[in-house]
């Protein structure tokens, strides 16, 4: 009869150590669950674990007895039966999981998966989380408390159904069911990839239903422009709530969004990183990139986030950031009710509803779904047709659209005069605590393009230039003008010198401005070569 193999114990109690025969070596194993005076129990566990390392390495599995032994000699009683489970199992040709951690508790695995480690050890099949913030929260807050300390193996329908009826009444059927998702989630990459249980014990119609849906929320073009137009609220606050209503982007796109990704000169975004995983890019609204190109020039940013609160801060970072954005319509003297109100059938208005603002818009004014979509993201037709209610009641009232957010911000409006304050100035006396310093009163805030004006000079006023221009009608031409560089042709500007503002540019002189350019002496856009109008630019052939 073979002779049953008992290992040999060491040590003081401080701690015990069993030394085990496997696979022709002695490894040690600390018993740190027996103290001094627990030989006994030490004595029991060195032989059961002698038995252990036998029968995995008869069967095969010699390379796994190692990490199973550490478990079995580390486990209190309430573990070591769930480790002998395991090694059974495996003896009997039944599979564990890879992680062979019979012995991870609930929120050890939930920490594996909202730090990144699943996704790292398994790419193909756990997918990396974008809302790993969000999920760490709901577990830290509403799961581990109750089941933290449950054993993964051990977790059952029960343990769920305990998380559920601890949730507070307060809470909306959405987020429950959000809370819901991450445990049935969890759960079910302990089957697989993970193989740490069998099956999800969690059935089918354990998540709760959604509740009907509440009314969404949107800006009316006219309460946009108050809120763009309240300068005692941050300058960075105001941009980012204005792209957004005006570009329809997602609010974690938008935080995430650094300056490489904007192509200011062709008018351009793209966004690699986002929620559906589908890399998408458009063309901005032209209004949206001029006042970024002025917002550029304040900060003259780097590699960096192109939205941050005044602190310099991601606006991610905030935890009341909805109530920051309906203290600054209140602010900016917005008053209509709906948007603050709360109830059964509605949610005050809230950063993602400006997404709405945008999609709803859109549709009001004729914009296409696909159009809507591209710059959205949705992938699906039944998101975007949920506003279209919405948006036929914004096109019978005639509400009109957003203006241009270069227009609607005053700090960031175009310059018209030597007499008028600066851009810099502006943002300054609003109250940004990121502008610093005042730009000069001369500086372009778009590149010059070669369309520059032709300064009288001091000759001109000597000979009496000055004073005959004075004597000219508001209606006749003015001073020759300079040559533009992409025509070739020389522009001449109407109206008294003393009331002429700022000169154009070449890049102006695509928006309209007559330079010279086109045919028998029309301008760009067709029509008479000059624009109506003292003191604005004209151009003749």
């Amino acid at each position: 009869m073979p002779r049953k193999p008992k290992g040999s114990l060491s040590g003081d109690g401080t701690p015990w150590i069993a030394r085990i025969t496997l696979d022709g070596r002695r490894p040690r194993f600390e018993l740190p669950t027996f103290g001094p005076g627990e030989r006994g129990g030490a004595e029991a566990r060195c032989e059961q674990l002698a038995v252990l390392a036998k029968q995995l390495t008869e069967a095969g599995h010699a390379s796994l007895a190692l990490p199973l032994l550490e478990r079995a000699a580390a486990a209190d009683e309430r573990v070591l039966p769930v480790v002998l489970e395991a090694a059974r199992r495996l003896c009997s040709g039944q599979a564990i999981g890879p992680l062979a951690r019979t012995d991870m508790t609930f929120r050890d695995f939930g920490k594996q998966w909202t730090s990144g480690a699943l996704h790292r050890r398994w790419p193909d099949q756990v997918r990396k989380k974008k809302s790993a913030k969000d999920d760490r929260q709901r577990f830290e807050k509403h799961v581990y408390p109750i089941v933290g300390d449950v054993l993964v193996i051990e977790f059952s329908l029960d343990h769920a159904d305990a998380v559920m009826a601890s949730l507070p009444s307060s809470l909306s059927q959405a987020s429950r069911r959000q809370v819901a998702q991450a445990m049935n989630r969890l759960l079910s990459l302990a089957v697989y990839p993970a193989r740490v249980i069998e099956r999800n014990p969690l059935p089918r119609g354990f998540l709760p239903k959604l509740g009907a849906r509440k009314a969404l929320s949107f800006l009316y073009p006219q309460e946009d422009a108050q809120l763009m137009a309240a300068t005692h609220i941050p300058l960075e606050q105001r941009i980012f709530w204005g792209v957004l209503a005006r570009e329809g982007m997602r609010f974690g796109e938008a935080t995430a969004m650094v300056w490489s990704d904007l192509d200011l000169l062709r008018g351009a975004v793209r966004l690699d990183e986002n929620k559906t995983d589908d890399p998408r890019a458009w063309a901005l609204d032209p209004g949206v990139v001029r006042a970024l190109a002025r917002y550029e020039q304040l900060l003259q940013p780097g590699d960096e986030l192109v939205f941050t609160d005044p602190d310099g801060r991601s606006f991610s970072e905030d935890q009341h950031v909805a109530q920051t954005f309906r203290d600054a319509l209140q602010a900016a003297g917005v008053r209509r009710p709906e948007l603050f109100e709360r109830s059964s059938r509605r949610l005050p208005i809230r950063v993602h509803d400006l997404r709405a603002t945008f999609i709803t818009l859109a549709l009001a004014n004729g914009k296409t779904e696909t159009w809507v979509a591209d710059r959205t993201g949705h992938r699906s037709s039944v998101m975007i047709n949920r506003y279209r209610r919405a948006a036929r009641r914004v096109s019978e009232l005639g509400l009109g659209t957003l203006i241009p957010l270069d227009e609607a911000i005053p700090e960031l409006r175009p310059r018209r005069g030597n007499g008028q304050e600066t851009a810099t100035g502006s943002a300054a006396a609003s109250g940004s605590k990121r502008v610093s310093r005042r730009l000069p009163n001369h500086v372009a805030l778009v590149a010059e393009a070669g369309l520059e004006p032709a300064l009288p000079r001091k000759a001109d006023f000597e000979s009496g230039w000055w004073r005959r221009e004075r004597q000219r009608p508001a209606g006749s031409w003015g001073f020759q003008g300079a040559r533009c560089a992409r025509s070739g042709r020389r522009g001449r500007f109407r109206g008294p010198f003393g009331r002429f503002r700022d000169p154009p540019t070449a890049a102006d002189c695509d928006a309209g401005h007559r330079c010279g350019r086109g045919d028998a002496g029309r301008g760009s856009g067709g029509g008479e070569g000059r624009q109506r109008g003292g003191g604005e630019a004209a151009g003749v052939g």
